[in-house]
């Protein structure tokens, strides 16, 4: 088995290396590392500081120590100092350059990454980490940890047209922090290195296909978990209605494993809500009725009185914004359909869709409507 996913990364590699695109995505976004060591998983690394003079180099199995001290990091080998400095280059020299990262300070679990690093000392003294990596290998990566369920080949190409298409899209969204993307759902969840076949085989397949609208820009390639049987309009969740983010039918997801949940409250916790944040009525009987009893067969974005439905999901960390309102005696429960923000692709109705049979390409126009889907190479990305 180790030889046949060493083949298929070696080809995997070759069939990368022909994209160009490389992203800077800032990996371990949420912690302040101090010390940190990286070691030469696979191919050959040179250590290379701001001036483009190389500090070292780094073989298989060695290993680049990097701990902060003020406004300075020392970098050592072997117990050998091979500088001190504010930022670094670790450039591949070899090939199917893959380094494992681990964080000492604080303690964190390795992660293994494909391609180059830059490290950087930050203001507070912590490693600002980046990972300079072929766009390919960052969409396998995104792929195992945003969609590792879907467990269908079929599914890991939409979703491999779908990362491709929102990382070039949002690629200058820490343009100013120097950086693309980091490492977080807000941008897309990476931690690594893609460890699974199915993945990079699925990546391999769709190489450089994105996703555009009418004018031939790239589309804003949302998704969420579950619809619960219905897709929201752009507009309704994020005010700007986009054509390609049209609400639709979606009997895909009806029944999956996100479709359907429920959550309670104390009536009185409830009205006292409604009045503090939007100064509701609740001493009117009438009023508080509308507010008791609520049901949308079909999304809605109202629940009464200019009161958002997108306010009280997150206000109180409900599932979703397509739930009905039921009241018996003190208790308020809210009987929801769907996970997520509902706009774009329902990642579990795209998963039935492929199980069944669709493909690909069918499976991604059914949730953006009117779009095509071209290759990288056919469009200009500034």
């Amino acid at each position: 088995m180790k030889y046949v996913l060493t083949i298929i990364s070696l080809l995997l590699a070759f069939n990368f290396s022909k994209a160009e695109t490389k992203l800077l995505i800032h990996i371990f976004s949420n912690s302040q590392i101090r010390d940190i060591d990286f070691e030469v998983f696979s191919g050959k690394y040179e250590v290379v500081d701001t001036s483009g003079k190389v500090l070292g180099i780094l073989q298989k199995n060695e290993v680049l120590q990097i701990r902060s001290f003020g406004k300075l990091m020392l970098l050592t080998k072997n117990g050998d100092t091979l500088g001190i400095e504010e930022k670094v280059e670790l450039r591949s020299a070899g090939f199917l350059n893959i380094l494992e990262l681990t964080p000492i300070r604080p303690a964190i679990h390795s992660r293994v990454y494909d391609d180059d690093m830059i490290i950087e000392i930050e203001s507070n003294s912590s490693l600002k980490i980046i990972n300079n990596v072929q766009l390919e290998h960052y969409v396998a990566g995104v792929i195992e940890a945003e969609a590792g369920i879907g467990n269908n080949e079929e599914f890991f190409k939409v979703q491999a047209v779908s990362t491709r298409t929102f990382a070039l899209k949002n690629m200058n969204k820490h343009e100013e922090e120097g950086f693309h993307l980091c490492d977080q759902t807000h941008c897309q969840v990476y931690q690594g290195r893609c460890s699974r076949t199915d993945i990079m085989i699925a990546t391999s397949k769709t190489a450089g296909q994105v996703m555009i609208d009418s004018e031939g820009e790239l589309i804003s390639a949302v998704f969420h978990s579950n619809s619960g049987g219905q897709t929201a309009n752009s507009e309704d969740v994020w005010s700007k209605a986009l054509p390609y983010l049209r609400s639709k039918i979606d009997s895909f997801s009806i029944g999956q494993r996100s479709y359907s949940w429920t959550q309670s409250m104390k009536k009185q916790e409830w009205l006292d809500y409604l009045n503090r944040t939007y100064n509701y009525p609740i001493d009117d009987l009438l009023e508080q009725k509308k507010v008791l009893s609520f049901s949308q067969p079909y999304r809605k974005v109202w629940l009464t009185n200019g009161i958002s439905l997108k306010r009280i999901r997150q206000d109180l960390h409900l599932r979703s914004t397509f739930f009905n309102i039921s009241t018996e005696g003190d208790i308020v429960t809210f009987t929801g359909r769907g996970f997520g923000h509902g706009v774009g692709m329902s990642q579990e109705g795209a998963i039935k869709m492929a199980k069944i049979g669709y493909s690909y390409d069918y499976i991604l126009k059914f949730y953006y409507s009117g779009i095509e889907i071209i290759q990288l190479d056919e469009l200009n990305i500034n």
